[in-house]
This record gives structure tokens, C-alpha cells and sequence, in this order.
């Protein structure tokens, strides 16, 4: 698991049955500095988790930790 898988998973994991958008995550997942240098830092992260099935999304493109 990357470091930014890691940090999306830690943060989702805060309010296991909660939906969060891509963007709230970008921005509170890290550190302000890395969201304001790179907003889209978390897109390639959600995919590859999504993929390994470690979180899910719902139809409104929102993510969760899975099994919640």
C-alpha cells in the first residue's frame, strides 16, 4: 500500500459508515500544502483501492471504507 493509499484508507476509517467525495478527501486525507500543490493527487489512489477492494463507491461517485 502507498503512502497515499494509506492516508485515504486512515481517513475514510475516521467514520466507517460515511460517504466521502473525491475532493473532501484530497483535501483532508494530507497535509494543505500537498492538496493546494496537486488537487487531483488522490484520484489514482482511490482507483487502485477501489480495485484491490479495500473501499467502495456508490453511485454518486462518493467513497467508503468497505463493509461498513
Amino acid at each position: 500500500m502507498t503512502e497515499q493509499e494509506f492516508a485515504i484508507v486512515a481517513y475514510l476509517e475516521c467514520n466507517r459508515e460515511a460517504y466521502f467525495g473525491r475532493k473532501e478527501i484530497a483535501r483532508r486525507a494530507v497535509k494543505r500544502e500537498v492538496f493546494e500543490e496537486n488537487p487531483h493527487w488522490a484520484d489514482a489512489a482511490l482507483a487502485s483501492l477501489t480495485m484491490q477492494g479495500l473501499i467502495e463507491q456508490d453511485p454518486g461517485g462518493r467513497y467508503r471504507c468497505k463493509g461498513a
